[in-house]
């Protein structure tokens, strides 16, 4: 026999086998039919899908928007480094004195963020505010003869911390009913002599800028930067912890650690043996400068002779015609606000007022101011009350005075009459007409006139 080979086993597939024909071989397969789908149930069929996903992740965001807000609204409200709310000691002054408190440590304060952050805080707008320098700051709500009474005033203010300071009410929507300005020679010295460091030269830009159209360097600031601070968790977390410090403290810290030393007076205000901030914004001396004799207080006056132009007033040889511009647009700017304004010049010590005139020519645009502003004032129906000139004043003596610049509350009553019986008289046409004063000049007027000029800065 002839060997034969083996041959291939037959693979046989595994599942349903498939018919034979009559022939043996296997019957040719049928391929199914795909059933075509209906585009649009595909298209809403997605769109529930995102719709349900996306839903689950706004519920899951929306479960944070509580944590976000009250987030941002904690670090507004405590705010430890004064991103928003201002500088912590002097909100610390500002909360004390709306809450009706005097404060301690005058000399340490930074009067002029105490003045903006009151302008921000106070919930009530004042019926009145008083605006000028330290020559102001002994007017209060006694001697003005109205409760609802601030006194805005800060040491050295010169014309941009006067015209700053409404225009920060009128911003906040707090435009007071009255204004009285006590009115410093040098807001009408245009030099640099004229303007105190201390100013905010940047919001008085911004004054001339958006209110009097007047062109300056100002610019926008940008906020973005400033409000992402709130978000940042790490700020919250300051903010939380410096709450937790000084929560219920009587004496609070910076944002450094360091002590906060402004704290309500404690008993009698008048037996305080330091300068205090009265709830009312004007100022009390401590009781050895209020009592002093009159030899120290003429000692006072003598001293300041000597001095008296470096108060702003170096080389003030004439008025400035730009500053009597942005003046009366001032003046016109609170009337067109609904304030009425008192102007008020508070007068210089007998001893000083007296040697001016000896030198008259040392001093020519200080004797200018006075005699220009009677005339202005009668020439708009403006009340004036006081002058430069003591003795101008009936009744005035050397012992009103704390020293050769500043008049004590006794000489005040002396010229003002409070502002009740000041709006009276202008309502009832009894107001006391401005040139029937005429102060003591020593020199010849040549006094400039208004023009059409806008004022420049």
């Amino acid at each position: 026999m002839k060997n034969q080979l083996p041959t291939q086993p037959q693979r046989i597939a595994r599942g349903t086998s498939r018919p034979r024909t009559q022939a043996g071989s296997p019957a040719p397969s049928r391929r199914r039919k795909r059933k075509k789908r209906n585009p649009m149930a595909l298209f809403f069929r997605g769109l529930a899908r995102r719709l349900y996903f996306g839903g689950k992740t706004l519920i899951r965001v929306a479960l944070l928007i509580p944590i976000l807000v009250f987030m941002v609204a904690f670090s507004y409200q405590v705010d430890r480094s004064g991103l928003f709310q201002g500088a912590l000691a002097p909100r610390r002054i500002v909360d004390l004195m709306l809450q009706g408190y005097d404060v301690s440590n005058f000399e340490q304060m930074d009067e002029r963020q105490v003045v903006q952050l009151f302008a921000q805080d106070v919930e009530q707008t004042p019926q009145a505010i008083g605006i000028g320098s330290s020559r102001i700051l002994q007017f209060n709500r006694e001697n003005t003869g109205i409760d609802s009474f601030f006194n805005m005033g800060v040491t050295g203010a010169d014309v941009r911390d006067n015209m700053t300071s409404y225009y920060k009410m009128v911003s906040y929507g707090k435009a007071p009913e009255v204004l009285l300005w006590s009115v410093d020679p040098w807001v009408f010295y245009g030099s640099e002599n004229a303007f105190d460091a201390r100013a905010d030269a940047e919001l008085y830009n911004e004054f001339l800028t958006k209110v009097l159209g007047v062109e300056t360097d100002y610019e926008e600031p940008d906020q973005v930067e400033l409000w992402k601070a709130l978000a940042d968790p790490a700020y919250f977390q300051g903010n939380v912890d410096y709450y937790v410090k000084n929560r219920g403290q009587s004496v609070v810290t910076d944002d450094e650690g360091n002590t906060i030393e402004f704290n309500p007076v404690e008993g009698d205000p008048y037996e305080s043996p330091t300068t205090i901030k009265r709830s009312d914004g004007s100022v009390l001396y401590d009781k050895a400068f209020r009592e002093q004799n009159q030899d120290q207080i003429l000692s006072l006056a003598a001293s300041a002779c000597m001095t008296f132009n470096s108060v702003h007033m170096e080389g003030f040889d004439e008025l400035t015609p730009t500053q009597l511009e942005a003046f009366d647009a001032f003046i016109k700017y609170a009337q067109e606000q609904g304030t009425t304004v008192i102007l008020v010049l508070s007068p210089w010590h007998q001893y000083l007022y007296n040697y001016l005139l000896t030198e008259p020519d040392n001093h020519r645009g200080f004797f200018q101011v006075e005699p220009w502003l009677r005339q202005y004032c009668a020439d708009n129906g403006i009340l004036l009350y006081g002058s430069y000139d003591p003795d101008c004043i009936e009744g005035l003596e050397e012992m009103d005075f704390f020293d050769g610049l500043h008049c004590k509350d006794s000489g005040i009553r002396k010229f003002f009459p409070g502002i009740p019986q000041a709006l009276e008289s202008l309502h009832n046409g009894s107001a006391p007409d401005p040139l029937s004063v005429t102060p003591r000049v020593g020199i010849e007027q040549n006094l400039p006139e208004m023009t059409d000029e806008v004022p420049v800065e």
